[in-house]
């Protein structure tokens, strides 16, 4: 075999820094403040001056050269620059979602043994009723925000902000090996303690690279992104990376992302173009524009992922010139994983724009069936969705299930997402269902995924579940759970039976609706169908 003459660098996050200063110097980051009010303004060049800052303070504390440094903060300037500060070092940053259970947290710094933990004042309580089962792994503990010599806490800690005060903003940057891990975040362990993915520096550089393409997240010099899901969720789907790769203005929300009436005023502020965000934020978005009459605003694009937007959304925020693509990813897959672009579609934008999209540059997929035999992808086809790629793990940190594997028979692997989908000739894959979610009644597969979509058409409903309900005849029926539009609304299940049927299979149409105030999500923003499970899963059998 002859090799190439051609030279060898390293894919590093470091790169990413070192372009972006070098071309993308006075680019703008802008944070809304904890107070809702303010803004935090400043320039790439600020920005990686303070991250050269907090990497000197590192050193000067000790922090051991593979620590795994902890973040429980919000989308803000200071979570932005630790997400440099920390694997530009040859650290691994580890976000952690503060909105899980305390003892998820516990479980999670501990499994993966953080050197250091830097937090919001907000999340002290929680540290706090944790702190000794954290206390013999967790070294240093560092507040972000602003200075504020009242704040107090059961446990010694540092203000982020003193820290880097007196450093210089400058740093003898390593060259960090491309296969070096990088990152770590958790799954959001729905289906018992949550799993960690050990990103590295080449698969997270080689992800942001893809996003890149004007198929995929596409952003350039003049586009501004706000991300709305949180850095704390795989790293806001890669954006602190792909996003000053691209030498994009950078609008962070602070915590504030479901606080509708400031996020649509950063967009028009900041003259905000493209967004990212779950379904239910979209639905906010498009509520608040309709109830205040506004025709018009300067997001043009936004991203949705967790779950599928609905065609019903999709078309309402088409009404104001937004274009809102579905994408499907998970933390496993470095987040992003299809994009479906709207002006791609060119026919039955109801059934096309709904579906998750094509693989990115870099992901293989394919179906399997009930034997372990491949499935054709001709949209017609459902199976366990398998994937492969540079930015897909192929174990997780500290798992015991892969021990004595040969390393190469790991990479090689296909990981199983166990979502069942179909994919269709023109490559488009469309989720139908988790597999623990589908709906098995007298025989018959039902996806719940799609009674959801059906019924988020209906103009009363604002949110829809359909969970599997034990039934005494048939096994299981669908049990459809509805928040109206309003609290005086009135949806009776004979109404919405009439609606679907036009738009579902007759075995597919729910056998009871349940109206609720609030329909309980996970700490990422997802549906809970296990809570809902556990509080309705015999609704049929006492009925």
């Amino acid at each position: 075999m002859m090799n190439g003459l051609m030279m060898h660098c390293n894919l590093n996050i470091t790169s990413i820094m070192q372009h972006a200063l070098m071309v993308s110097a006075h680019q703008e980051i802008v944070t809304l403040k904890s107070d809702g009010v303010t803004k935090h303004r400043y320039t790439y060049k600020d920005a990686f001056a303070r991250v050269a800052q907090f990497a000197n303070v590192m050193a000067q504390l000790n922090v051991s050269d593979h620590a795994k440094v902890a973040t429980m903060a919000w989308n803000t300037y200071q979570h932005f620059e630790l997400h440099y500060a920390i694997p530009c070092t040859g650290r691994i940053y580890h976000t952690v979602n503060p909105k899980l259970a305390a003892e998820q947290i516990a479980h999670i710094i501990c499994n993966a043994q953080d050197e250091m933990l830097l937090l919001e004042p907000d999340c002290i309580e929680v540290i706090e009723s944790i702190y000794e089962e954290i206390k013999h792994v967790v070294r240093y503990f560092v507040v972000l925000g602003d200075v504020n010599p009242d704040l107090s806490a059961k446990f010694n800690f540092m203000f982020y902000e003193d820290l880097i005060q007196n450093q210089p903003q400058q740093y003898d940057w390593p060259e960090i090996h491309e296969d070096r891990a990088s990152g770590l975040c958790y799954t959001s362990g729905t289906t018992g303690n949550p799993k960690g993915v050990l990103y590295s520096h080449r698969s997270t550089v080689l992800h942001a690279l893809v996003l890149s393409m004007s198929d995929v997240v596409g952003l350039s010099h003049q586009s501004c992104m706000m991300p709305l899901v949180p850095l704390y969720h795989i790293s806001a789907w890669g954006m602190p990376f792909n996003a000053v790769l691209c030498g994009a203005k950078l609008v962070w929300p602070n915590a504030f992302a479901g606080k509708i009436d400031k996020i649509f005023e950063l967009v028009q502020s900041e003259k905000v173009d493209i967004s990212i965000a779950v379904p239910t934020v979209w639905t906010a978005y498009k509520n608040y524009l309709h109830e205040h009459h506004i025709s018009h605003t300067f997001l043009k694009r936004a991203i949705s992922g967790g779950s599928a937007a609905p065609y019903a959304l999709i078309e309402a925020m088409q009404n104001y010139g937004v274009a809102l693509e579905n994408g499907w990813g998970m933390t496993e897959t470095s987040a992003l994983a299809t994009c479906n672009r709207l002006n791609q579609i060119k026919e039955k934008p109801e059934t096309q724009s709904i579906k998750c999209g094509k693989p990115i540059f870099g992901f293989q997929m394919r179906l399997k069936g009930p034997n372990g035999e491949l499935l054709p992808h001709d949209g017609k086809h459902e199976g366990v969705l398998e994937v492969k790629g540079h930015s897909i793990t192929y174990q997780y940190i500290n798992a015991k299930d892969n021990i004595g594997k040969a390393h190469t028979e790991q990479q090689n692997q296909w990981f199983d997402t166990g979502d069942i989908a179909c994919i269709d000739e023109y490559g488009y894959m469309h989720i139908t269902d988790r597999a623990k979610d589908m709906i098995k009644s007298g025989g018959e597969w039902i996806s719940s995924v799609e009674v959801e979509n059906a019924a988020m058409g209906y103009d009363k409903v604002v949110e829809a579940a359909v969970i599997a309900a034990n039934h005494p005849k048939w096994g299981e029926r669908p049990l459809l759970i509805l928040v109206p539009k309003s609290s005086k609304e009135t949806i009776k299940h004979e109404e919405i039976v009439i609606y679907l049927s036009s738009k579902l299979h007759k075995w597919a149409i729910p056998s009871a609706t349940i109206l609720v105030d609030e329909i309980p999500h996970t700490a990422t923003g997802k549906i809970s169908k296990k809570t809902l499970r556990e509080q309705y899963q015999d609704y049929f059998m006492h009925s």
